[in-house]
């Protein structure tokens, strides 16, 4: 759960979800589930990027751009369905959900739509209304 979440050849490309609803796009070096902030560059080139605290968001979606010939593998883990106290409900799987922690790793059972294929996503749990397991 601690060890940084990072690309082997750059930056990792994340979708971070505002508590209000915004949705923006980036980069980030070297996230950890330890830290209650990071930072997210515009481009993997930016010298400059966004402190953000991880209070003010409700997830860190760690995506990948879609190539065609890509399945999604197996996700290990116990089924999982989060509740967020604004009504948005993600289902998947994951090897370490702990209440008292900062947040915790998903593997969703949707992985993306036209444009990215999510590779995972950090929930922050102060933001979440409900975890449930599912059989």
């Amino acid at each position: 759960m601690g060890s940084p979440v990072q690309s082997r050849t750059g930056p990792t490309l994340v979708v971070i979800a505002f508590l209000d609803g915004r949705r923006t796009q980036g980069y980030i070096y070297d996230f950890s589930a330890l830290r209650e902030r990071c930072k997210v560059f515009p481009s993997p080139m930016a010298a400059e990027g966004e402190d953000v605290s991880l209070k003010q968001l409700k997830a860190i979606f760690f995506v990948e751009e879609l190539a065609p010939d890509k399945t999604a593998p197996a996700a290990p883990g116990r089924k999982i369905e989060v509740l967020f106290s604004d009504g948005e409900k993600l289902h998947g799987t994951t090897q370490g959900y702990t209440p008292e922690r900062l947040g915790f790793f998903i593997i969703p059972h949707d992985t993306g739509g036209e444009k990215f294929r999510i590779l995972r996503i950090f929930i922050i749990n102060a933001n979440v209304k409900k975890v449930t397991w599912i059989r």
